[in-house]
């Protein structure tokens, strides 16, 4: 997908983050946290919309440099790989950049505002021989390898059906905070389809088996919320709800439910369901997405009750706490060599089958995977 440009470092990976601001956002959240707890991982340089920030910034994390903006930071010598963590309609730029600089790449999901730019990005990494990793961080989750080994060696026995769920208040409420105005129109690449969904049917197909064909109903549910702060009311073309009915091309049924605006129930995230058992995957907390929450394993064999599996460390960056911990084994992973890492070629395929989720609803047909 990516090319075969996977090699052991033999020393520090020196990170550069894109979007890595003090005032707050998702690095903060996840990346400046997992870098800072490994080993051999080493954040460099950062990149902000603003000089001042920037210097702020850098000083306030120990990077050896600012920048206000992705061109500059790819060019400075002292870092490795560049970390896309800003909004949607801001990865191409930021992509880009790292790959004419000749830089490994890390971006978050989604890759792109849509397929085709993402293809444009999978394209250009592997003409010029980067690594690339897209942000699929649910595939190195302890308890979602587990499931994926159940699966595998036939302890749950034949696979009949994959019940997904993911709920929570996110931007689906009547209240839009001001600087997320920019996700209520859907052609900047950010909605429960894009984000909840996404994440969780990446998990479903890393663990069960490809999605072969689908009916679907994409909706806004909430089309008019007011901005924070102030008295305006604005369209929202954001999907809010996502329902999926399918089957996997082991045979398996899928049915899923994705939609924000809500206070969550307590509901597993992934349920499997074979003929010998049956494994759940559960966060711990209410609103937990598989990609960013502490996953528990819970199986039942046979007639018996889904019960917790116990789980040991078994890295370093299982000790920290969620969500940085999934960003802290992605990087782990990446230092190690990293062949198993998610790169755009999965980006793309994943934003294919968001593609036939969509043409499903808009025809009111089942669809058959391209």
């Amino acid at each position: 997908d990516s090319g075969g440009r996977w090699i052991l470092m033999s020393e520090s990976v020196k990170v550069g983050i894109v979007g890595a601001s003090v005032d707050g956002g998702w690095a903060m959240q996840s990346h400046v946290p997992a870098i800072a707890h490994l080993d051999s991982v080493v954040l460099n340089a950062v990149a902000t919309s603003r000089a001042e920030s920037a210097d702020r910034s850098a000083a306030a994390l120990g990077a050896r440099r600012g920048y206000s903006n992705a061109v500059d930071l790819a060019a400075d010598p002292g870092v490795d790989l560049v970390t896309v963590a800003v909004k949607v309609p801001a990865h191409a730029g930021a992509v880009i950049a790292a790959i004419h600089a000749h830089k490994d790449v890390y971006c978050e999901w989604p890759l792109g505002v849509d397929t085709a730019q993402a293809e444009m990005l999978r394209d250009l990494a592997l003409a010029a021989d980067v690594r690339s990793v897209i942000g699929l961080q649910a595939r190195l989750v302890p308890a979602v390898l587990a499931a994926r080994a159940l699966v595998a060696d036939g302890t749950l026995g034949r696979i009949l059906s994959v019940q997904a769920f993911s709920a929570g208040m996110g931007l689906g409420g009547p209240v839009l905070p001001k600087d997320r105005e920019w996700a209520a129109d859907w052609a900047n690449g950010l909605s429960v389809l894009s984000v909840r969904s996404a994440h969780t049917l990446d998990a479903v197909e890393f663990c069960v088996g490809r999605l072969a064909e689908l009916s679907a109903e994409v909706l806004v549910a909430t089309a008019e919320p007011l901005i924070a702060g102030t008295d305006r009311i604005v369209r929202k073309t954001s999907p809010d709800q996502v329902i999926i009915a399918g089957r996997l091309e082991g045979g398996a049924s899928l049915s899923a439910h994705f939609l924000l605006g809500v206070n969550p129930p307590h509901l597993p995230l992934l349920s499997i369901m074979g003929t010998a058992g049956t494994a759940c995957l559960v966060a711990d907390t209410a609103d937990g997405q598989i990609q960013m929450s502490h996953i528990t394993l819970k199986v039942g064999l046979g007639s018996a009750a889904p019960t917790a599996v116990a789980q040991s460390f078994m890295s370093p960056a299982d000790q920290l706490g969620d969500p940085p911990a999934g960003v802290a084994r992605m990087y782990e992973v990446f230092r190690d060599g990293g062949a198993e890492l998610p790169d755009f070629g999965h980006a793309v395929r994943l934003h294919t089958l968001l593609d036939t989720v969509v043409e499903a609803a808009a025809n009111g047909k089942r669809v058959s995977r391209r």
